[in-house]
C-alpha cells in the first residue's frame, strides 16, 4: 500500500512554527518560575554553579552558562565589573590577566579595548569573547536564577541592565558590603538580596537592615544553631563547597562528604562541581 504524504501550506507551516516557538518560550519561563518558587517557598536543597559550569568552558562565559542550564542547575553565580564607558562585563578578577589573552584592570579599560581579547580555558585561547552582563542575562532569562556577585561599586550600571532585560525577579544581588545592598534595596525594593555574614549573630542584623532572601554563611559557623536562626527569620542559607571540599570530591566523590556540609540544614550549595551536587540534591530532597 502506498502511503500518501500530507503537504502543508506555507501559511499552516508558519502557524505551526509560531505555535512551537511560543510553546518553547512559555516552557522556558515556567522553568525559572519553578526554581523561584522553590527558592522562596521551600527548604529544598538548591545547587549554584560557581562562575557558571566551567569544567568544559571558560568561567563566566556564555557557554558555561548554557552548560549550567543544560545540567539542570538552579542558580548560576557570575561576577560583574564595569568598564570606563559603563558597560557591565563578566569578570571575577580585578584584572583580565588570568582569564583572558590580555592584561589590565577591567574597570580602567573601555569596552572597545576588551573586545580585542578573548577568554582562556586551561591556559589556552578559547577564541570566546568576554561576555557582557546583558548577553548573559539575555541567555539566562526564563531559564535559571542568577546570583550576581558585585565586584564593583558602579551599581547603577548593573541595575540598568537588570531593568532593561526585565529580570529583577530572576536575579539575586550578592555583596559583602551591606551598604551596597542597602542602596540597591532603596532603588529596587523588591530585589532579592544575599549579604555575606561572618558569624551567626549577624543574621538577625542582616534581616532587619536588608530584608534579604538568603544569607551567605561560612563553614566555620555552619551549625544547627546558625540554621535555626536563619529559619526563624525565613531566610535561606547559602554555603560554599568551593575550595578544599570540592577538591576532595574531585578525587574522592563520596556522597558522605557532601552530606556533612548540609547536615545542619544549609540549603543552597555553591560549587565548582555542579553535576556532582545535582546528584546529591536529588538524594537530599528525596529524604526531606
Amino acid at each position: 500500500m502506498k502511503i500518501q504524504h500530507l503537504s502543508l501550506s506555507p501559511i499552516l507551516k508558519s502557524a505551526l512554527a509560531f505555535a512551537l516557538a511560543f510553546f518553547l518560550h512559555l516552557s522556558s519561563f515556567a522553568q525559572v518560575d519553578q526554581i523561584r518558587e522553590k527558592l522562596l517557598n521551600t527548604n529544598e536543597l538548591l545547587v549554584a554553579a560557581h562562575r557558571a559550569a566551567h569544567q568544559k568552558h571558560p568561567e563566566n562565559s556564555l557557554q558555561a552558562i548554557q552548560e549550567a542550564i543544560d545540567l539542570g542547575v538552579d542558580i548560576i553565580e557570575i561576577d560583574a565589573r564595569v568598564t570606563t564607558d559603563g558597560i557591565v562585563y563578566l569578570m571575577h578578577d580585578q584584572t583580565i590577566n588570568r582569564t583572558t589573552t590580555g592584561t589590565g584592570d577591567l574597570e580602567k579599560m573601555s569596552s572597545a579595548e576588551l573586545k580585542e581579547f578573548t577568554l582562556l580555558f586551561d591556559g589556552k585561547d578559547s577564541g570566546i569573547a568576554i561576555p557582557t552582563l546583558k548577553e548573559a542575562l539575555a541567555l539566562s532569562k526564563g531559564k535559571i536564577m542568577v546570583d550576581l556577585d558585585l565586584k564593583t561599586d558602579k551599581i547603577e550600571e548593573v541595575m540598568a541592565v537588570v531593568r532593561e532585560l526585565d529580570v529583577l525577579d530572576e536575579v539575586i544581588f550578592f555583596d559583602s558590603d551591606w551598604k551596597i545592598l542597602a542602596e540597591i534595596k532603596s532603588k529596587m525594593p523588591t530585589a532579592y538580596l544575599m549579604p555575606r555574614t561572618y558569624k551567626a549573630n549577624q543574621i538577625k542584623k542582616a534581616y532587619k537592615k536588608l530584608d534579604p532572601v538568603i544569607v551567605h554563611i561560612d563553614p566555620s559557623f555552619n551549625t544547627e544553631k546558625t540554621i535555626k536562626i536563619a529559619q526563624k527569620y525565613g531566610l535561606r542559607t547559602w554555603i560554599n563547597s568551593l575550595g578544599d571540599l570540592d577538591k576532595e570530591l574531585t578525587t574522592n566523590p563520596k556522597p558522605e562528604l557532601a552530606f556533612d556540609l548540609v547536615e545542619h540544614g544549609a540549603n543552597i550549595v555553591q560549587t565548582d562541581l555542579p553535576g556532582f551536587w545535582i546528584g546529591i540534591k536529588s538524594r537530599v530532597n528525596q529524604t526531606d
